[in-house]
């Protein structure tokens, strides 16, 4: 089984889907986890934060990279599908068994015994989530995201309502347990019935051909796990799980547009890079094009995020809370760097470089455990600067793996990101300075809609006066994303984005690795991008 080609019409209506399926996913779970956290405060809410680094963990296991090796070779047969969901399904028994004796341990290691039974009863969950991993391979290769998304909205949907009810009902941190197992049921059932299967077989053979691909991406997510989680546990384990309710709120709104733009770029670009893999130009257009896209949406959103942390906590989950804020302040800064980035993964893969992937996550592991232990010294805020920090050292590596891949050069990646980082600053000093303006409203709603105004006004000023072209451009490539109408009348230009990717000797003259300078929207400035998290 052949996967088809990502271009015109069917790369806009991948990205329509995907991009709706994650936005509702992730507003049903933002809402569910603002409702459970103002219901339970802090201290029951640590138990769900603590019982969520469990989940991540036993979806990385069960997955052991074959999904991954699924969409990438050019060529499937059903049967090899099939066995890979039989693996997977090995796995969850086997992984569920582990859970059950593992419980009390884990519940001694965060110093929380509430956590046990939670651990014991999602344990149960792990069979319905394995029942979904090869579907969704599957479909994915074969570029049917409407069949994903379905999915995914269906699944987060009944999920928030089972877990808000089961909360009102005061199931207390019990209101998880729901949650996960009306997701994971509806999920593996509706992606069953799109892909059509394939029916789990014991011919364990079938899959030896993935498993060179398969364990370099597999090594790979594990080390990305524990890298981007090794906050969490630690905070857990040190300072105790009120503390981590506080640190995962806060990381939260990190990771929503990591999960909300960042996954829609990995789902889509992932199949679309290997199905390219052979034309570098193309590839290279791939880049460029999400790479503008991700830095205009996202670098805007966090920093107003940043700038309004303290208002909104109080406002969304109240004065419990406010710990959080901070934390916030400084994730979001981290949160804009990771998703612009977040191509970077994608594309080794997607060209066969799992090999060099598991080096960089090897480095950024080491980095990111480093910066985490560092600040832990200083308590939460400590914990959230040094993971931050690591982030932005390992810019470089990410802008030099881009490179190499691509061709594309650093001051040219750079500026992708300089239009909207700059007129973010210009925004973000404008709502800073509204707050030292004595006549300024108290904290609270009517601040953060009058800041929040300001904030869009100035970056909608700079973007239109220093940086017009990029802003069209940015404009006329998110337009066949919002009707059928666009898409249908914007869809060729959505094939590769290989017309918007220059070569180095198009570069401007600015100095080599410098940020492009205000008016670098020239014409002759045509520029080819960089990404990852």
């Amino acid at each position: 089984m052949s996967a088809p080609t990502f271009a015109g019409r069917t790369a806009a209506r991948g990205i329509r889907w995907s991009l709706g399926a994650v936005v509702a996913k992730q507003g049903f779970q933002v809402l569910c986890a603002v409702v459970l956290a103002r219901i339970l405060g802090p201290s029951s809410y640590g138990v769900i934060s603590a019982a969520t680094v469990y989940i991540m963990f036993m979806s990385l296991l069960l997955d052991q990279g074959l999904s991954a090796a699924l969409i990438q070779r050019e060529s499937v047969a059903r049967r090899t599908a099939g066995a890979a969901a039989g693996l997977n399904l090995l796995m969850a028994v086997a992984l569920a068994g582990l859970t059950v004796a593992a419980a009390p341990h884990l519940a001694a290691f965060f110093r929380a015994a509430a956590l046990e039974p939670v651990l014991l009863l999602l344990a149960a969950a792990l069979p319905l989530k394995a029942l979904s991993i090869v579907p969704r391979a599957m479909l994915s290769r074969e570029l049917h995201f409407r069949g994903i998304g379905a999915a995914d909205i269906a699944a987060a949907a009944a999920g928030a309502a089972a877990g808000i009810s089961a909360a009102l009902l005061g199931a207390g941190y019990f209101a998880i347990v729901p949650q996960i197992l009306a997701a994971d049921l509806l999920t593996a059932a509706i992606l069953l019935g799109a892909a059509r299967g394939p029916v789990p077989n014991l011919r364990l053979s079938e899959v030896r051909p993935l498993l060179a691909f398969s364990a370099s991406v597999f090594a790979t997510n594990w080390l990305a796990y524990f890298s981007r989680n090794m906050d969490n546990i630690l905070v857990g384990r040190v300072l105790g799980v009120a503390a981590l309710s506080f640190y995962s709120m806060a990381y939260r709104i990190m990771v929503i547009p990591v999960q909300l733009i960042g996954q829609t770029v990995n789902r889509v670009m992932f199949p679309a890079i290997s199905r390219s893999a052979g034309d570098r130009s193309v590839v290279a257009g791939h880049l460029a094009t999400t790479t503008r896209l991700l830095a205009m949406a996202v670098i805007p959103m966090m920093a107003l995020v940043a700038c309004t942390a303290h208002d909104l906590v109080l406002l969304v989950l109240g004065e419990a809370w406010l710990p959080a804020a901070p934390l916030m302040a400084v994730l979001a800064i981290g949160g804009a760097r990771e998703t612009v980035f977040y191509i970077t993964p994608p594309l080794m893969k997607g060209l066969g470089r799992a090999g060099l992937n598991l080096r960089y996550e090897l480095l950024a592991f080491a980095l990111q455990v480093g910066g985490i232990v560092a600040g832990l010294q200083f308590g939460l805020l400590g914990v959230a600067v040094g993971l931050v920090a690591a982030g932005f050292l390992l810019t470089p590596v990410l802008l030099g793996i881009q490179k190499r891949l691509c061709g594309i050069s650093v001051r040219t990646q750079l500026g992708n990101i300089w239009p909207p980082l700059h007129a973010s600053l210009w925004a973000g000093g404008a709502y800073l300075g509204l707050l030292a303006v004595p006549a300024a409203p108290p904290a609270g709603a009517a601040r953060l809609a009058l800041g929040g105004a300001v904030f869009l006004l100035v970056l909608a000023a700079v973007l239109f006066l220093a940086h017009r072209r990029r802003l069209i451009e940015f404009l006329s490539l998110a337009q066949p994303l919002g009707s059928r109408r666009a898409q249908a009348r914007s869809g060729r230009h959505v094939q590769t984005g290989a017309d918007t990717t220059a070569t180095p000797s198009h570069e401007p003259s600015n100095p080599a690795g410098a940020p492009a300078p205000a008016n670098s929207d020239a014409p002759e400035s045509n520029r080819a991008a960089r990404s990852h998290s």
